[in-house]
This record gives structure tokens, C-alpha cells and sequence, in this order.
């Protein structure tokens, strides 16, 4: 009999951990490259923040901001780590979306320049990098520059693609200067190129902000919330400095890059400025930033619904 009891026993071990895995939902979250933006889901990966909420999911990095929004809309993923003003544009033009909550409450985008470069000045008539000549990142270098004194036209902007090929461009000398996403701009610095500015001096906007669509989101709100308490439980684990050692170990575990930069990379953004968004706050007034330099009198409140995430930090 007391055979019988060990072996039912041993079984029951080895079927449970298959057993809870079957019954946690499965759900997709896709990112674009390989930065520090998304470094409160890293944390709730990691740290089981997501199995806790009876969640399984899948980290999917796109090749561009524009595939995320793709995916989200065709319903090959259920939440993306979206652009904000992406985001925007998407939802202006009529795409079933809305934006439940906020990964940064800042542009995280460093500008940086080469060696030989040493006031804004010397960037007129220079080539300068972005994604796009129509993308977030053109329009937060070209508010920087104008905050700079340099107005559209006094330099020329070329398309590149996403931050390592704007790295590579800049080291080449391709460009003179260009904008970087953490934590490239800190091996950038390594090589001899130099900061010269940051996108939030110029413009008071979150960049990446959690974009869901609005069906699946009314369908499956709980699982949406769940998400959201987990996110959040990550963000409070970054900015507890006792976890800035581990913190900086799970971004390294997740896109790489040495532990010196991530932990300068924290400093940076979990300390005075504070780049990521506590409690994955957002306002009507992060919105209407970029409205504005769209020109667009849109009411802000039509591109956010909040009401998942109040739900999530209410529990």
C-alpha cells in the first residue's frame, strides 16, 4: 500500500507542473528591437510576474513599428509595446485600436553625434539618420534641432531603418549624428561618439505606450487586466533601487549588451529623470503633445481607455 502511495504520489509531482501550465492563458506581446523601452515586461517575464496572473506569454520582437500595429490589427498578437505617435496615426486612420497604458512617460531617444562634432551649429549642411523620414524619430530630431536653433532644412535627414542600423551608420560616419535607443547609445559613447542632447528636452510625450485592439480588449478584459497588474508589478520592481543589480541582469538577459550599460542605462532612467512610466501612468495631456505638433484637434481622450488599467492597479 505504502508503495502504491509513493508512486501515485510521484506521479501527481510530475504531472502538476504540465497540469498548471494547461491552464494558464496563453496571450503574444510584440516589441521592436532590442532596447530598454520594454524593460518592465523583461522584469514580468522573468520574475514570473505574468504565471502569477495565470498568464503565459509570448515575447515576440518585430523587425519595425509598423509590423507591431500590423500583427496587433490581423490578430496575430493581443498587445503591442507601440510608438505612440504610431499609435496615434493608426488610430486616426481608423485602425481598431486604443492605448490602455504607458511602458515610458518619456522619449527615451539620445542624440548622438560624431567625434568631430562639437556644437549644433557644426550639423548644418550634415547628413543626420532616422527610421523613417515620416516616423516618431524624424519628428522628435527634428524638434530637438529646432529647440537647438536649427531649423528643417538646414541639415538633411536619411532613412535608415531601426537603432542598430542607425548604430552602425553612425560609427561608419554614413551620418554625423543620429538618434539612439538605449542602451546602443552607451557602446556608441564607448567608440568616441558623443551625446549632444536627448529627445525629452524637446518634447514632453511618452513614447511607447501598451496598444491593444479595442474587440479583443472588450472580449477579454480580464486577461487585458491581468496583464496590466503584472507589467505594473514589474515597473514597481524597477524602480525599487534594492533590484537595480537584478534589474539590470534581466535587460541583459533580454537583448543583450553588457551589465556596465544596463546599469547606466537604470541610473539614466530610474533615477531623477525617470524615463519609464510608474504605475504605467498615461494623461489626456501625453496625448495631446503630440496632437499638436500633428496640427490635429482631436480630442486626446478618444485615443486612450483607461479603464483596464484602473482596474488592474485597484487589485
Amino acid at each position: 500500500m505504502k508503495k502504491l502511495l509513493a508512486a501515485t504520489a510521484i506521479l501527481l509531482a510530475a504531472t502538476m507542473p504540465q497540469a498548471i501550465a494547461q491552464q494558464l492563458r496563453e496571450m503574444s506581446y510584440a516589441y521592436a528591437t532590442p532596447t530598454s523601452y520594454y524593460w518592465d515586461v523583461f522584469v514580468a517575464q522573468e520574475k514570473g510576474f505574468f504565471k502569477d496572473e495565470g498568464l503565459k506569454v509570448n515575447l515576440i520582437m518585430t523587425d519595425n513599428v509598423a509590423q507591431q500595429a500590423q500583427m496587433l490589427v490581423t490578430g496575430a498578437v493581443e498587445i503591442i509595446g507601440a510608438n505612440c505617435e504610431v499609435a496615434i496615426s493608426a488610430i486616426e486612420k481608423g485602425a481598431p485600436m486604443t492605448i490602455v497604458g504607458a511602458e515610458t512617460a518619456k522619449q527615451g531617444f539620445v542624440f548622438m553625434v560624431r567625434p568631430e562634432i562639437k556644437s549644433f551649429a557644426d550639423l548644418k549642411g550634415k547628413l543626420l539618420g532616422a527610421t523613417q523620414l515620416q516616423d516618431a524619430s524624424a519628428r522628435m530630431l527634428i524638434e530637438l534641432m529646432k529647440k537647438n536653433g536649427l531649423a528643417p532644412g538646414s541639415y538633411d535627414l536619411m532613412a535608415l531603418g531601426g537603432t542598430p542600423n542607425r548604430f552602425a551608420a553612425l560609427n561608419s560616419g554614413a551620418v554625423a549624428g543620429t538618434l539612439l535607443s538605449p542602451p546602443l547609445n552607451y557602446k556608441a559613447t564607448s567608440l568616441g561618439m558623443k551625446t549632444m542632447g536627448y529627445a525629452w528636452e524637446a518634447f514632453d510625450g511618452p513614447q511607447v505606450v501598451f496598444t491593444v485592439n479595442k474587440a479583443w480588449a472588450q472580449k477579454n478584459e480580464d486577461t487585458l487586466v491581468r496583464f496590466l497588474r503584472a507589467a505594473s508589478r514589474g515597473m514597481d520592481f524597477l524602480y525599487d533601487k534594492q533590484n537595480r543589480e537584478a534589474s539590470a541582469e534581466i535587460l541583459v538577459k533580454s537583448i543583450g549588451g553588457t551589465k556596465e550599460d544596463a546599469l547606466n542605462n537604470y541610473d539614466e532612467w530610474m533615477g531623477a529623470n525617470k524615463v519609464m512610466a510608474e504605475k504605467l501612468a498615461i494623461t489626456p495631456a501625453g496625448i495631446k503633445a503630440f496632437l499638436d505638433i500633428r496640427d490635429s484637434k482631436a480630442d486626446p481622450a478618444q485615443f486612450l481607455d483607461l479603464s483596464y488599467l484602473q482596474k488592474a492597479l485597484a487589485k
